[in-house]
């Protein structure tokens, strides 16, 4: 680029500044919309994959019927890649007091599944424990007991009845606020603890974990690579060494039963002996005490002094034999009976010998580890939002920087011309407009991508602490998006410039330093219709011919008004939904005032519970509850289970109503009604069949019968018949539905349901709302970055074009400030067209705003909640409003320029 050029260049920066800034900013705009979006899901995945990694989250999770001894995890930790093997404890416990809780008790590894210790210190005997963070309810220095409803193998199984809490842990384990399915207390459960491996009296682990020797990023397609095919692999590994240790139990089992049976052979035939040697004795006994008295009555009448001696000996004999005799007969019934106890023993162990099975083994990777699968899901949604709104931002900054570029070269067509008749080449004349757009977009590009990159990221993980542990935002440096960035930034920029400038190059220097001919009028449509065209003013007439004259600028104008618009409509149509499905789903969906739960009982309800609910309830249901994994493709995902004894009066307490409004019918034996979220996340249709599975590993199949409106949860509803003629018992019941009485104060009446014996916990679902609308509010800042950049996309367009559009019709303007306009009269004469134009972008973008909520809802994807998708009639006006209000801003700044305009110019007009 000559010296000339380039002097001319910085002083056209300068001096158009205004034109410049434009240009960055919309390029700043654009670029920080694209890459902050799409790092967002990076930056999220890199920061929960530096704390797994730092923690080593377990690659597999293997479970086995019969447990894992210290040879096992040996084998396991001698296999190829494998990093790291442990055992470990796992026991799900239920605490005594007023309020049950159920906590899943880990044992704490070394080297695998890390915790992070955010208050107080480790366990160090077998009575202490930490726990997560539900401080509230248990700080340190807390101490809670073991509920007595505990089964024998539970208390058994720890050294201790009650335990200190001495810390506050985070695990790897549990990154997000779901802890998992339980079959103790009402199913749920509610805090995990970690203690020591000595605080477990038990012979086996509960279960092995294995790292394998990598440190590929979570979700990554390397991962995937590297896990694949090894399922089977390591199936087949685990089920080797749990049938080793079958067949230890079986030899060891079979050794003892035949030492039972010879030893029992033994002792029969030595007792058989002694007795029959004892019965021997005795019958020789008897027959000499006959022969005695035979003798003696032979000299009764002879000899009576010798008689009665021999009498008394006689007497004295039988006595020792009667005792005798009794003795072998109390013994030969000790001795049938130990042989029967013993051969009932013997009998016994046959048939649990015969019982014994074979060992059934459980491969899990960490997609059935319930936070790490939802977090894959969850990132992704800012993932999907960012497949569609960069491409418009991109798109109206191509747009304003060719528009801008295109008036720039008009007007700098004289000044070309010399440039070219002095000898300089179109590449050095190109290369000065190129220069300014280029410098411009590479200056935004910079400030686009440093501020996007930094506050997307941190803006919309706050958010998802709200499920997820609070873990530090790092910032992430993409190097391929940032070269993306720059390149699309330049294309946007150098590219519409060149195609700008080429048309203008292609003429001839004399032609380029003749001014260019004004475009010539056209009429308009509202011109053929003359009824309407007749009563207008003459300025509006001018003012529609201008819109519709400039055919850039007006499609320039209503893509971004249009834009802006559809962008708020978008906002606060987020927040429509979001901020209202709590009302909706406990005033519409479920109708019922509150839910208890139960200590698991029968078929038989205690008079106590009954008495209790009758006393503080209008009605109320009974029903069985559980959390349930359902099994689609390799992952799980949680789920409640509720079944209920009848649905004859349920619309008291659960509205069924099908997403087009229609009532569902109950389910039928072997079916299942699923709410929304269930069928559109997971593929689940009427008609289908699912699978679900609870922490036993025991197995229900049921068939989808129909799909209910839900906002809460995952629910799914069957009849108890059908769950207990699958799982081949019965249901205990553990949760109910119910209704205060009418005027019944809430807050008094769930303190006296909490008393009873039998209710753990009571949950007022007023109270839940409330406080699931406050847990959704912080998602507003979602809504404000939304609407800041749609404030900053209208606010560039429209300075950019109104500028425009000023810079063309200077010498106008000016020729009616010398007509004697005043300043309103003259603002209103250029900005009405504004106005105009931003009632027809503000219409098309009403529409528009409609489609993008719909496609932005559809992938806000918030785990446990189903989100209905609704724009309120409010926030079309605010929308309309804060269009207009941004137009009629730039305005004020534009009447300050129609200010500035000499009168003088008009005296430069074209003759």
């Amino acid at each position: 680029m000559g010296s000339a050029v380039r002097k001319t260049t910085l002083r056209e920066i300068r001096g158009t500044f205004g034109r410049f800034f434009a240009i960055m900013a919309i390029i700043a705009l654009g670029v920080g919309f694209f890459t902050g979006v799409r790092i967002t899901t990076p930056a999220m995945v890199d920061t929960v994959n530096r704390f797994l990694e730092e923690k080593q989250l377990y690659d597999y999770r293997l479970i086995s019927s019969l447990g894992w001894q210290e040879e096992d995890i040996a084998d396991f930790k001698s296999r190829p890649d494998v990093r790291a093997a442990e055992g470990s404890y796992t026991l799900d416990i239920l605490t005594a007091g007023t309020n049950e809780y159920v906590f899943r008790a880990h044992s704490i590894t070394e080297n695998i599944n890390g915790i992070r210790l955010t208050e107080g210190r480790m366990p160090q005997a077998p009575d202490e424990c930490i726990i997560d963070r539900n401080k509230d309810r248990f700080p340190v220095g807390t101490t809670f007991t073991l509920s007595d409803e505990n089964s024998d193998s539970v208390k058994n199984a720890l050294k201790s009845s009650t335990f200190t809490v001495v810390g506050i842990a985070e695990s790897s384990m549990y990154i997000n606020f779901e802890r998992g399915t339980t079959s103790v207390g009402n199913g749920e459960i509610n805090s995990f603890i970690y203690l020591p491996k000595e605080a477990f009296d038990l012979e086996v682990y509960t279960e092995a974990y294995i790292r394998f020797d990598q440190d590929y990023t979570i979700y990554s397609d390397e991962y995937d690579s590297f896990m694949d095919g090894r399922d089977k692999q390591w199936e087949s590994i685990a089920q080797s060494r749990a049938d080793l240790r079958y067949d230890d139990i079986y030899s060891e089992a079979e050794s003892k039963l035949n030492d039972g049976k010879n030893e029992l052979e033994s002792k029969r035939t030595e007792g058989r002996e002694k007795l029959d040697s004892a019965k021997a004795d005795l019958d020789n006994a008897k027959s000499q005490l006959d022969e005695q008295l035979a003798q003696l009555e032979q000299i009764k009448d002879v000899m009576p002094e010798q008689y009665a001696s021999g009498m008394e000996q006689y007497n004295s004999g039988l006595a020792e034999y009667e005792s005798g005799l009794a003795d072998y007969e109390s013994s030969l019934a000790d001795y049938e009976k130990q042989i029967s106890d013993a051969e009932a023993d013997i009998k016994n162990g046959e048939n649990d010998l015969a019982k014994l099975k074979k060992p059934e083994i459980y491969v899990l990777d960490r997609n059935t580890n319930i936070g790490y699968a939802c977090f894959e899901n969850d990132s992704e949604i800012v993932a999907q939002v960012a497949r569609i709104f960069p491409v418009f931002f991109i798109l109206v900054a191509a747009l304003v920087c060719m528009t801008t570029m295109s008036r720039m070269v008009e007007e700098q067509r004289t000044q070309i011309g010399v440039f070219k008749a002095l000898g300089y080449s179109e590449g050095t004349i190109m290369g000065k407009f190129m220069f300014y757009s280029g410098l411009a977009a590479l200056i935004g590009c910079v400030l686009g991508y440093g501020a996007g990159t930094y506050l997307f990221p941190k803006i919309i993980w706050t958010t998802y602490e709200l499920m997820y542990l609070k873990l530090p935002m790092h910032y992430l440096f993409d190097q391929k998006l940032a070269l993306i960035a720059l390149a699309v930034s330049l294309i946007c920029s150098v590219g519409t410039t060149w195609f700008s400038c080429r048309m203008e190059l292609s003429e001839t220097a004399a032609g380029l330093m003749r001014p260019k001919a004004p475009k010539a009028g056209k009429r308009v449509f509202l011109e053929y219709i003359g009824f309407i065209w007749k009563r207008m003013k003459f300025l509006h007439k001018v003012s529609i011919r201008n819109i519709f004259r400039y055919k850039k600028r007006f499609f320039m104008m209503i893509l971004g008004i249009g834009g802006c618009t559809a962008l708020l409509v978008t906002g606060f149509g987020i927040k429509d939904s979001i901020a209202g499905f709590a009302e909706m789903q406990y005033g519409d969906i479920q109708v019922a005032d509150g839910s208890a739960s139960l200590r698991n009982v029968g078929d038989d309800i205690p008079e106590e519970l009954k008495n209790v609910l009758a006393e503080n309830t209008s009605d109320y249901t009974m029903l069985y509850t559980g959390t349930w994994d359902l099994l689609y493709g390799k992952k799980v995902k949680s789920v409640t289970v509720n079944a209920a004894e009848s649905f004859e009066d349920m619309d008291r307490y659960f509205i069924f109503k099908g997403m087009d409004g229609s009532t569902l019918a109950p389910p039928a034996e072997g079916e299942a009604v699923v709410s929304h979220s269930i069928a559109e996340r997971y593929g689940f249709k009427v008609g289908d069949t699912m699978k679900l599975r609870d922490e036993n590993m025991r197995e229900l199949e049921v068939k989808v019968s129909g799909v209910f409106e839900n906002h809460v949860y995952n629910l799914v509803f069957m009849g108890k018949d059908t769950m207990e003629q699958q799982l081949g018992e019965k249901l205990p019941v553990n949760y109910s539905l119910f209704n205060f009485k009418s005027g019944a104060d809430a807050s008094k009446t769930s303190a006296s349901l909490s008393k009873s014996s039998n209710i753990t916990a009571v949950m007022v679902f007023d109270t839940l709302k409330e406080r699931l609308s406050k847990m959704m509010s912080s998602l507003d800042y979602i809504v404000l970055v939304v609407i800041i950049c749609a404030a900053g996309l209208a606010f560039i367009v429209l300075y950019n074009l109104t500028n425009i559009n000023i810079t063309e019709r200077v010498r106008e303007i000016a020729t009616i400030k010398v007509l004697g306009f005043f300043r309103r009269e003259t603002s209103s004469y250029v900005l009405r067209e504004n106005i105009a134009l931003t009632a027809i972008g503000t219409a098309i973008g009403l529409v528009l705003g409609i489609f993008v909520h719909r496609f932005v809802m559809a992938q806000i994807r918030v785990d446990m909640v189903d989100f209905s998708v609704r724009i309120l009639p409010k926030s079309f006006i605010y929308s309309i409003i804060l269009t207009f209000l941004f137009t009629f801003i730039v305005d004020l700044f534009m009447e300050l320029k129609l200010e500035k305009i000499n009168m003088a110019e008009s005296l430069k007009s074209i003759e």
